[in-house]
């Protein structure tokens, strides 16, 4: 259990909504894809744009500063101008609470 983190509550983040938190002092990027809890890292590997500013479609969000996609099932990128993928975290639900395992996968 000590592994992973309370970040936020699941009424802190609507379906298809993301949220900013922070792990370790490294900055996440919290997206709800109907009802599941996925955590990439918040810094565009493109320029270090902030990935929770941008949109969430299905699967994939989209850097606000220039486009680039993530899935944020793997953080594989699927749209340029980024060429490397985010750090992915293990994300678990307890009653109402969203952990987040402390280290990157």
């Amino acid at each position: 259990m000590n592994d992973f983190v309370r970040v936020a509550e699941t009424k802190d983040i609507q379906l298809s909504k993301m949220q900013t938190v922070e792990v370790n002092g490294e900055k996440v990027c919290l997206a709800n894809v109907e009802g599941k809890y996925y955590a990439i890292g918040n810094v565009c590997t493109h320029l270090g744009g902030p990935l929770a500013e941008g949109k969430l479609e299905g699967y994939e969000v989209q850097c606000p500063w220039h486009g680039s996609r993530f899935d944020v099932r793997n953080g594989k990128q699927t749209r340029p101008p980024a060429v490397r993928p985010e750090p992915t975290y293990e994300v678990k639900v307890e009653d109402n609470s969203i952990l987040i395992k402390k280290s990157k996968n």
